[in-house]
C-alpha cells in the first residue's frame, strides 16, 4: 500500500508561508481541507512554493482552489518561487496570470 506524499505549511518569521513537499493526487483533498488562512479581509498573503516536490496538475488545481477561496474572503494570495515545472504547467493551461506565476 502506498502513502499519500506529505507537505506542509509553515509561516517563517517574515509572515510568509512556506508550502513544502509534493501536493498530488494522493493527498489533494487535504491540502485544500489545509488552505492557508489570512488574518483579515483585505489582506495579502504570500505563499513560498519553492519546497514544493513534483508539482502535477493536482499541485496546480489545488492553488487555484486556495487562491478562488481566499477571493471570495476578500483575500489575496501572492505566490512566490514557484518551481520551473510548476510555471510551465500553468502556462500550458493558461491559468499563469490567473495565479501571478506568469
Amino acid at each position: 500500500m502506498t502513502r499519500a506524499p506529505h507537505f506542509r505549511v509553515e509561516s517563517d518569521t517574515l509572515g510568509t508561508l512556506r508550502v513544502s513537499g509534493a501536493i498530488s493526487f494522493a493527498n489533494a483533498g487535504a491540502a485544500l481541507a489545509r488552505m492557508p488562512r489570512p488574518a483579515a479581509p483585505g489582506s495579502t498573503l504570500e505563499l513560498d512554493l519553492a519546497g514544493l516536490e513534483q508539482p502535477d496538475s493536482a499541485t496546480l488545481a489545488v492553488l487555484i482552489a486556495w487562491s478562488a477561496r481566499a477571493r471570495r474572503h476578500g483575500v489575496t494570495l501572492r505566490y512566490r518561487r514557484a518551481p520551473v515545472g510548476l510555471r510551465r504547467l500553468a502556462t500550458l493551461c493558461e491559468v499563469d496570470g490567473l495565479l501571478g506565476l506568469g
